[in-house]
């Protein structure tokens, strides 16, 4: 009863009330294509080729693509953390929302760099694969990001510069690479029709 209460102070009448359904319903329509349109579902996987809904990251697919990691690692592996499946999803959903946002406003740099958030999960999942090595034979892996930030060692990347889209890696740099885009969303007849109404056929 408070529900319907509180729903006729906001829309006392009953044109407000058919306006906000509406409303309601236009809205959820919305959300519901963005996330058809934007491949949702795709990024719950742990497929590369989701990365590659965004174009820009053609050329981090693609250097990643040609890269021993390939054979062994996918994206997921090296940038989101591995501690427990909800910290794993909270920080892709956190990143993806980043990401989302920068790229819908076109505000991304020429060259991208990983934020210092990404950098820490990037550095621990270095240290987490090659952990024999890092740990017995060169010990770097105790070094961690927070004292690379402090100046007390170095980032795994700042000796291995040729790891995939490190440093050089721009969105221009790679303008002919074959990278899986994802097919459009425009149904076939709807391209036709488009078509023949630039040639005025």
């Amino acid at each position: 009863m408070k529900l319907k209460k509180k729903i006729d102070r906001i829309l006392p009448t009953k044109r407000s009330k058919v306006l906000g359904i509406v409303l309601a319903g236009v809205v959820f329509g919305l959300a519901v294509y963005l996330m058809y349109a934007s491949k949702f579902t795709s990024y719950l996987s742990d497929d590369p080729k989701a990365c590659v809904n965004c174009h820009v990251m053609g050329p981090f697919y693609a250097t990643w693509n040609h890269s021993s990691h390939a054979r062994v690692a996918t994206c997921n592996d090296c940038h989101v953390p591995h501690n427990n499946v909800f910290n794993k999803y909270f920080f892709k959903a956190k990143d993806g929302l980043r990401h989302t946002a920068v790229f819908t406003l076109r505000l991304e740099p020429q060259v991208m760099q990983a934020i210092p958030a990404s950098s820490e999960v990037i550095m621990n999942n270095c240290i987490r694969c090659h952990t024999q090595l890092n740990q017995e034979a060169v010990k770097t892996g105790r070094v961690t990001y927070s004292e690379v930030t402090c100046g007390k060692g170095k980032a795994c990347w700042d000796c291995h510069t040729e790891v995939p889209h490190r440093g050089k890696n721009s969105l221009s740099s790679t303008p002919h690479a074959i990278v899986p885009y994802p097919e459009g969303i425009v149904p076939e007849w709807l391209k036709k029709r488009m078509k023949s109404n630039k040639t005025g056929v």
